[in-house]
């Protein structure tokens, strides 16, 4: 992928998920800073997305371990690059697992 295509698809997926964790009924304290967000939740769980330039990626660690997605032109999301999940549908799971909170995604 071009690189700006990269900044642009990881700045709209980044925009994307501090507004769905901020839609939340949940008091989630959001941390922004140099391609880092630190989600931490009311139950103590800690969700970290983070941009990763080097190799267009974007890294998502949770609980359950860590997890790296590129971006999938065609299908137009995040796919892991182990298992080829979605990386919407892969938060929307690991959120309930952890938080026990349900994501609304409106996108992919």
């Amino acid at each position: 992928m071009a690189e700006n295509r990269y900044y642009e698809q990881i700045e709209e997926t980044f925009e994307q998920v501090e507004t769905a964790l901020e839609e939340l009924p949940d008091d989630v304290d959001i941390r922004s800073a140099e391609g880092v967000i630190n989600a931490t939740f009311s139950n103590g769980i800690v969700f970290v997305f983070s941009r990763q330039p080097p190799t267009e990626q974007l890294w998502l660690a949770t609980p359950g371990g860590g997890f790296h997605y590129a971006w999938d032109e065609a299908e137009a999301l995040w796919r892991d690059t182990k298992s080829d999940a979605s990386f919407h549908e892969f938060l929307v799971q690991e959120l309930q697992r952890h938080t026990g909170l349900h994501l609304e995604w409106t996108s992919h």
